[in-house]
């Protein structure tokens, strides 16, 4: 039977949240493949993009429950496209459906049959006889293995070949016998330098032939082909069910980020082993692909803070350093005090270095909490404005995730930006970074009494320092008699 899993959903709704928005025009192509015969899903089954060609590259394969996503499909107007579906030990198939910008196409499903399948009726007769004598000559080809369907671009350290088997049989089923030749061609690829070694083949006792498939320098999906030619009948025997990816090249300056977690960190003048910012750089190759996992990557800090020197990729091309709380009070960056700079570097196809920068804010743990009016002068039943400014001991936004917060005191109520606010991830000064405002209201105005008031700013920064302001005064109240 054929099932959804809930890794498909999720797989398809986040295609859909990121890839359908307003200024794109993605499709997106889900269903299931199965065998045709048993309805069993079939996994690990290649689906590609046939036609146009200019997709060709695009492809994926079925989960265990036999479910694929195709996504990353832009076009501009009503296409034609053709999909095919293919899984070792069954013949392969495709379909042609139209799509128009923004489509999410569902249940575009596939049922494959096995190579060598007899569609006639079989009569209780038939059951369990075999045919015996001598072979005949080549009729049929059928892929029987494929060490392994993904390989990695050439000289990058990965797995970057794989072996394929086929099995030659006569037109009865049987397999030939020793000697016969098969011819092995790529019929589509990268163009990036793969080869088929050995080109051409013989057949042992099994009637099986084995060749290799040898990645280039370029990512993407190659499809293979093994031939008989029956010159005696004057016949060409194909079979063309190889599709192998080949994927995670080397490292390209177009696919090489670096960020932070945060980019306003609270470590200026702070020494604390613990307390740590990540920082990420994602790698991809001319594709777009991850790289091969355990990439290198070295990272260095200018001007200020304690970073890990290297880290490896993980199998989604990502690594991660830590930069630490060392005590840092950097001062000669071009952009003035607190800032540093994180650079990554790691090394392309052609044994170059690659760099990328980014700028980072060292702010203090302690900030600088400035309140105006700074007494608190309260009418009975009546409230009063009052503007905050909250900044490092520098003059910069307390670092991102900080955490703001106005307590009043008995009687009163606050209201505003600030009552209870995280803030963002700033660099500059400016309203809703460093400039506030508060409101405090009377909220006992049936007392007769004037009283003492006051309100309390808690600024906490996410190394854990605190800092306070209480503002002070009066609760006026009148003599209503």
């Amino acid at each position: 039977m054929k099932k959804i899993s809930l890794f498909s959903i999720l797989l398809f709704s986040t295609v859909l949240f990121f890839g359908c928005t307003a200024e794109d025009n993605f499709v997106v192509i889900q269903g299931n493949i199965s065998d045709a015969q048993t309805g069993d899903a079939i996994s690990e089954a290649t689906v590609i993009i046939s036609s146009p060609a200019e997709f060709s590259n695009i492809f994926t394969r079925s989960d265990e429950e036999g479910n694929y996503v195709l996504g990353d499909i832009d076009i501009n107007e009503v296409t034609d496209i053709t999909i095919l579906a293919a899984a070792t030990g069954y013949i392969e198939q495709e379909r042609t459906l139209k799509i128009a910008p923004q489509d999410n196409i569902t249940g575009f499903d596939f049922e494959l049959e096995e190579e060598g399948t007899d569609d006639g009726d079989d009569s209780d007769d038939d059951e369990g006889t075999e045919v015996g004598g001598e072979s005949g000559g080549p009729a049929q080809i059928q892929l029987t293995n494929v060490t392994s369907p993904a390989i990695n671009v050439a000289e990058t350290g990965g797995i970057t070949s794989t072996t394929f088997t086929f099995q030659v049989q006569d037109s009865a089923g049987r397999t030939v016998d020793r000697g016969y030749e098969v011819e092995f061609n790529i019929i589509r690829g990268p163009e990036g330098g793969e080869y088929v070694t050995p080109e051409v083949g013989e057949t042992d006792n099994n009637g099986q032939v084995t060749s290799n498939l040898v990645s280039g320098d370029s990512s993407g999906t190659v499809r293979m082909e093994a031939v008989v030619n029956r010159s005696d009948l004057g016949i060409v025997i194909r079979s063309s069910p190889v599709i192998v990816s080949i994927s995670s090249g080397f490292p390209h300056p177009d696919n090489f980020n670096v960020g932070p977690s945060v980019h306003n960190f609270d470590a200026y003048g702070l020494i604390d082993e613990s307390h740590n910012n990540n920082i990420t750089a994602s790698v991809g190759d001319l594709k777009g692909n991850p790289v091969k996992e355990g990439t290198a990557v070295y990272f260095s800090s200018k001007y200020g803070g304690l970073v890990n020197g290297s880290a490896t990729t993980n199998e989604n091309g990502y690594a991660t350093v830590n930069l630490s709380a060392n005590g840092s009070t950097p001062q000669n960056h071009p952009d003035g005090i607190g800032y540093i700079e994180v650079e990554a570097q790691t090394v392309d196809r052609s044994n170059n270095y690659i760099y990328q920068t980014m700028k980072m804010l060292l702010t203090t743990p302690q900030a600088v909490i400035s309140v105006e009016p700074d007494v608190m002068d309260i009418s009975n039943a009546g409230s009063q404005n009052f503007d905050v400014t909250i900044t490092d001991l520098n003059g910069y936004p307390m670092a991102a995730n900080t955490q703001i917060s106005v307590t009043p005191g008995t009687g009163l109520t606050a209201s505003g930006d600030i009552v209870s606010l995280q803030l963002g991830d700033y660099f500059e000064p400016g309203p809703g970074r460093t400039e506030f405002s508060v409101n405090i209201s009377d909220a006992q105005p049936d007392e007769s009494l004037n009283t003492d008031g006051s309100f309390t700013i808690t600024v906490t920064t996410p190394s854990g320092a605190v800092t306070t302001k209480t503002i002070k005064g009066t609760r006026q109240k009148g003599n209503n008699n």
